[in-house]
Order: C-alpha cells, then sequence, then structure tokens
C-alpha cells in the first residue's frame, strides 16, 4: 500500500464511487467533533492507492493462483467466495461469486453470513479450494446443531466455482495444507465445553484429513499437537508451512513447529523416524515471554528460510538463516496495544531439543524475545480508549512486513534489523478494520472487513526510509477532493465478539438482522 509521499491518499474511494481503474484520489480528513468521538480521522503515509474492488465489504482473507493464460485471486468473506482475474494487477474483473446461498447446508439461514475461513487455502497443482466453516457460520447459535468442517470447492474453471462437497470435522475455524496438499490439518475450538475462566483454554487440537482423494476425503482419528501450553490443553489457531516443509502451528501457547515427511530424530523419543501429517515429528518454537506476549495466544506466523529468506529479517552471526520466528498475538487489552496485542520476532535457538513438548505449567518454557513492535506511541495510531487494536495476519517481502492491525489500519515495517522494527508506510483510511495483507506482484491486497478488498502500492519514500532505516514523519498538505463531507464523516463499524472466540473474531452486528450479530 502506498500513499504519494505528503498526502493522505483515496481514503475512501470504493465504497462511494470514486476510483475505477488505475489512479489515486485523495481526501481531506474529517476535523469535526464526531469524527473525534469515533476516532476515525484518516493518516496515510507512503502508499499509493491503486485501486478498490466494489461490493466486497465483509472480506476476510485472500489467496492466489496462476490458471493458464490468468493471475486469479480467491477472496473469502461473509459473502461466500468470489475469484477475480488480476492479470492486470491494478484493475481486478470479477470472474465467479460461490455464494452463501451454495454453500448453506440444511438448517442453514442464507441470509446470515458465510463464517469465518479466516485464512482460505489453495491446491494450485489439482485446482481446489477449501473453505473452512465455522459452528457459529449461517447463524447457527449456541444449543443447537452447528456443523462445523471444510468446503471441497473446484476451481478447475475460476469462472465457474463447484462445490465438490462438504467434510464434516470437529473443527472448521482454518484449514491448511500440509505435504503439497495431501492432507488438511485444520484448527480452531472443537466444541468441547469449558467451564474454565480463560476464554481460550478449550480443549485444542489439530485435525487431519487426508485428501489425497478429494472426493472421497478422511478425517483421521488422531490429532496433533495436543496440550501445546506448557503441557496443557489449549485452542490451536493457524497453520503455516515455511519453505523448508516445517509445519508451524499457532494457538494459545506459543508457536510450535513439526517435520512431516522425512527420517529425523525425535528429540521426545530419541528415535529416528520418518515423520508423517498424522504423526509429526516435534522440530522447535514455543511461547513468547509473558512480557512481550501476555495472553500466549499466538495467532499466525512466518518463519524466513530457503527461498523466503530474503524476505525477513537480514541473518546475521547472532541470528543466522532459519532462526528466527516472526509470530502475532492477537489480543485486545489495549486500544493502541501498548502492552499486548503485538507483533513478536522470536529466537528459535534453544527450542530444538522439544523443551517447548517437555514444558509444564510449575517448569514453563520460553522462547528469547529479539524484537517487539506495535503501532502504540507510533505516527498514524488512532488515540484514546476506544480504537480496536490487536496485531492480526501479516505477509513478508523484501523485508518488509505488511500488517493488518484492525481499526489502526495495515502498517509496512522494515524488518532488516530484528531488533529494531521500524514503520516505513502506513495505510489507516476512514473506518478501517483491516484483516489481513497480502503480497503480491509489488501490489498489497488489503482484506478490510468494513472497506472491502484495497489494493496498494508502496511510493519510493517507503523504500528511502527502509534504507536509511528511518521511522516516517507525517507531512500532510490539503487535498484537491472531498469524499465524505465533514458533516458526515463515515460511522466507525458495529462490532460483536463471536460467540465461541469473543473478540479474537469480531462480528458485525447488524449487517444482517438488525441488532442481531451476523454469524
Amino acid at each position: 500500500m502506498r500513499v504519494v509521499a505528503g498526502v493522505l491518499t483515496a481514503l475512501l474511494v470504493g465504497l462511494v464511487g470514486g476510483v475505477t481503474g488505475q489512479g489515486t484520489a485523495s481526501a481531506r480528513v474529517p476535523e469535526t467533533a464526531e469524527a473525534e468521538r469515533t476516532g476515525l480521522q484518516a493518516a496515510a503515509k507512503n502508499v499509493e492507492l491503486r485501486n478498490a474492488i466494489p461490493e466486497t465489504e465483509g472480506a476476510v482473507s485472500i489467496n492466489f493462483m496462476q490458471h493458464r493464460h490468468r493471475d486469479v485471486m480467491f477472496l473469502s468473506g461473509t459473502f461466500g467466495l468470489k475469484t477475480y482475474d488480476v492479470t492486470n494487477v491494478d484493475d481486478p474483473k470479477l470472474l465467479d461469486h460461490l455464494t452463501k446461498q451454495e454453500l448453506a447446508l440444511p438448517g442453514d439461514d442464507p441470509e446470515q453470513r458465510f463464517w469465518e475461513n479466516e485464512d482460505v487455502t489453495v491446491d494450485p497443482n489439482r485446482e481446489l479450494v477449501f473453505l473452512a466453516r465455522e459452528r457459529s457460520a449461517f447463524g447457527r447459535q449456541p444449543g443447537n446443531e452447528r456443523p462445523t468442517g471444510v468446503y471441497f470447492v473446484s476451481a478447475a474453471d475460476p469462472a465457474r466455482l463447484e462445490v465438490l462437497s462438504f467434510q464434516s470435522m470437529g473443527t472448521g475455524h482454518i484449514t491448511s495444507c500440509i505435504n503439497d496438499c495431501s492432507y488438511l490439518w485444520t484448527t480452531g475450538y472443537d466444541g468441547t465445553p469449558s467451564t474454565d475462566p480463560d476464554t481460550y483454554r478449550r480443549s485444542g487440537k489439530v485435525f487431519v484429513t487426508d485428501i489425497r482423494d478429494p472426493r472421497n476425503p478422511k478425517t483421521l482419528a488422531t490429532y496433533v499437537d495436543l496440550n501445546r501450553n506448557q503441557g496443557e490443553t489449549h485452542m490451536t489457531h493457524d497453520v503455516q508451512v515455511d519453505a523448508a516443509g516445517i509445519a508451524w502451528v499457532a494457538g494459545t501457547g506459543g508457536t510450535r513447529g513439526y517435520h512431516t515427511r522425512g527420517w529425523h530424530r525425535d528429540p521426545l523419543s530419541g528415535q529416528v523416524r520418518e515423520a508423517t501429517a498424522y504423526d509429526p515429528i516435534p522440530y522447535a518454537g514455543g511461547a513468547a515471554p509473558k512480557l512481550d506476549m501476555p495472553t500466549s495466544f499466538s495467532h499466525n506466523s512466518f518463519r524466513p528460510v530457503g527461498r523466503t529468506l530474503k524476505d525477513g529479517p537480514r541473518p546475521s552471526r547472532e541470528h543466522p538463516a532459519g532462526s528466527l520466528l516472526l509470530h502475532t498475538e492477537e489480543a485486545f487489552g489495549s486500544a493502541t496495544c501498548e502492552d499486548q496485542g503485538r507483533f513478536v520476532i522470536s529466537s528459535l535457538e534453544g527450542s530444538k531439543g522439544g523443551e517447548s513438548w517437555r514444558a509444564t505449567p510449575e517448569q514453563p518454557f520460553h522462547l528469547k524475545t529479539v524484537g517487539v513492535w506495535s503501532p502504540d506511541d507510533q505516527e498514524g495510531t488512532l488515540p484514546g480508549p476506544d480504537a480496536f487494536c490487536s496485531a492480526h495476519y501479516f505477509d513478508v517481502h523484501e523485508r518488509i512486513v505488511a500488517y493488518s492491525w484492525y481499526e489502526q489500519g495495515t502498517r509496512f515495517l522494515d524488518i532488516s534489523d530484528p531488533a529494531n522494527p521500524i514503520q516505513v508506510a502506513y495505510w489507516r483510511p476512514e473506518g478501517a478494520v483491516s484483516f489481513a495483507p497480502y503480497w503480491h506482484r509489488g501490489r498489497a491486497f488489503v482484506a478490510d472487513l468494513a472497506r472491502g478488498v484495497e489494493v496498494v502500492k508502496l511510493t519510493a519514500g517507503a523504500y528511502e526510509a527502509q534504507a536509511s532505516h528511518t521511522n516516517v514523519t507525517l507531512k500532510t498538505s490539503p487535498a484537491a477532493a472531498v469524499f465524505r463531507s465533514a458533516e458526515n464523516p463515515r460511522k466507525r463499524l458495529p462490532l460483536a465478539p463471536d460467540p465461541d472466540y469473543g473478540f479474537a473474531c469480531p462480528m458485525l452486528v447488524g449487517r444482517c438482522t438488525p441488532g442481531e450479530p451476523c454469524c
């Protein structure tokens, strides 16, 4: 995302019909008491808005696939699944929409929203898309039947999506490909009742599904990543597979990596054995210290290694290649993420002997923190107690992290020096609820729950700030166009806690049934 240096750009463009095709526009920051009260004043630096995709409000997650001559974007959201031709990266064209009605199961209310598939997964080799279905999808309420699992969708023709099957599972928050999409690991709350006051203390485990035959998927009677929080059961959240093939499972208790193929020494048994998707071998990882990640809830992660090493911090004698783990704490105890809900860079040194798997509440294990960053007291940050702030999804390209922070917008951080991440650009448009940014062909595609998808590009100023390792300094100048008057600023998006996950998965209020969560 980029803004011309010194200008607050294009802050509501796509949702008010201000931009079609390439280019930028500008909007004056509201200065009224109402804008101050709602905390929605816009701010941006070193980011240029290239386009805003109409009718994508409710965007949650994005992935990409090359399909013959087309570059295709898959957009998952409360509306279902949409595909776009992004061959012209600045001018996405809608190809197809797999609607809520087509995804609804018996007993669903298709007027309510699809939920949540927080990290959409694709198999480019077999041209498949996997959509995880949460128990609160389509308005399903606690106390009633609440099916969870994964939809298998054919994208053999991205302009004609087809649901192949729905595989029922014990959970359905996020599903991820393992071993080149031979298996799925599906994470989230598995529905086991809990009276524990800790919101995240759930019967956490990773469900393993054999999808070598996608028309006949088989969820196995074995689980992965048990007792993940210092030896106690807690919820799993998401899985990222790094360039070396290590599968990193994030959740309460930190982030832990596994070998899922090949022969390796098992640090718990001391024996050399074959790792599989259903019987993986612990590799490394663990929890960040409580001082840096107070809730111990790691939301997602990335280890720069192999072909992605150039995207992460510069390797050094102190932090050699493959020794760093980047991970997010999702937590909402601070409106500016001052002391929680932050970005943490950890060292994996000292964690490869099974330390996290042997830990107990009496003898916990923590990774060493290398660096921490949050929007708190940074340029472009909404002040006051009412902003909705937490680290969420991020993506990394050429040592710049594109990072979503809900109402604090999307931030771009130079992580060349892992001990000192700095902000080189930011995009906090009016009314933002930034869920996830994705680097793709020199652009960042931002999935914003309130605004929809925006395509942005960093300007030269961001790279100059990276080269000099200098935090951005805001300089504003009056803008010519006004898309929303100061007397009518964009209203704050009404959010409500998810019935199972709380504000870890905020839901829109009043978009489907007035006064009710659209779950």
